[in-house]
């Protein structure tokens, strides 16, 4: 009996070890993939973000939907150029209490 307590216990420390370390990896993923716009060439369809000032070449057209100061993510769903995605305008991120 006493053999088992030990070994549903375990368990449970495990268990609670892989969601930490779950929740961690997500927040440095989420912490990784966002990035703040710096600056857009609309005509070459580019866009340099605050984190490591090198430009980007984006997919066509992604550029319209973004400004500069707004906190956006790449997505490549095929070869070529990736989609932006747009997380927070800069507006919401200035407005934010956090």
């Amino acid at each position: 009996m006493r053999m088992r307590i030990v070994a549903a216990g375990a368990a449970v420390a495990i268990a609670a070890a892989a969601s930490v370390s779950f929740a961690a990896g997500l927040t440095e993923r989420l912490q990784t993939d966002r990035m703040t716009v710096l600056k857009i060439d609309r005509a070459g369809s580019r866009v340099q973000c605050v984190e490591h000032r090198k430009w980007t070449a984006v997919a066509q057209g992604m550029v319209e939907a973004v400004q500069e100061g707004d906190i956006v993510r790449f997505e490549r769903t095929s070869p070529g150029a990736p989609r932006v995605v747009l997380l927070r305008t800069a507006a919401d991120e200035l407005a934010s209490p956090e």
